[in-house]
């Protein structure tokens, strides 16, 4: 979904009136070039990923009235080739966090959305683009739970990365049956790979719940 120029003008100015009339932002320094700004309504989030010097990726969500869905958007700003796209997506969830990888090593980053909706057992929803160098953008469909995973599933999800991969931690409820047998753990953990533009996953060992 693109949405009309004089929209994207629109957010685009919103989104710098607030930059320039908040006085107490602290001024951007080496050490902090991905941040995440606090906007007025309809914007919800905004977060610059500087994948290399001369090229960042601004991502802004935004929405009225149901805080559960909206829209987000990409900027992709190319200084050194003075290359500038922009892209749309909806949104299912709220935007937590936002990184770029190369999990493929291929030389083309990809940059994660992650969005979760609110409450208990609130779900994940994963946005992934890669970029190549000319500026476009390919959407890679991140992998759904497979039943086995699925088992026990109630959201809470956390992500991380561990040696080049992305691992999805989350815990899994547990019935009277499991904890007899006791065969369900407390959690479970997958481990994400990328090739060729489609993403591997295995489940890895389980953490044992503390509690």
């Amino acid at each position: 979904m693109r949405i009309p120029k004089s929209a994207l003008f629109l957010l685009i100015a919103a989104f710098l009136f607030s930059a320039c009339s908040n006085d107490e932002k602290p001024a951007a320094s080496a050490e902090n070039r991905n941040t995440v700004s606090r906007l007025p309504e309809p914007l919800r989030y905004h977060k610059a990923v500087e994948v290399k010097p001369g090229l960042t990726l601004d991502v802004i969500s935004w929405g009225r009235g149901s805080e559960s869905v909206g829209g987000f958007l990409i900027l992709r700003s190319d200084s050194t080739h003075l290359k500038y796209r922009s892209f749309s997506e909806e949104l299912d969830g709220k935007i937590v966090d936002v990184w770029n990888m190369d999990m493929d090593s291929d030389g083309n980053p990809e940059l994660f959305i992650q969005a979760q909706g609110e409450g208990e057992g609130s779900y994940l929803n994963m946005y992934v683009y890669e970029f190549s160098e000319s500026g476009s953008a390919q959407e890679l469909n991140f992998p759904n739970l497979s039943s086995a995973s699925k088992k026990g599933y109630k959201g809470g999800d956390t992500l991380y990365v561990k040696d080049g991969k992305l691992i999805r931690e989350f815990p899994v409820e547990i019935t009277a049956e499991d904890t007899k047998a006791n065969t369900t753990p407390a959690r479970k953990q997958l481990e994400y790979g990328l090739r060729s533009n489609s993403f591997t996953v295995k489940e890895i060992e389980a953490a044992e719940d503390e509690n």
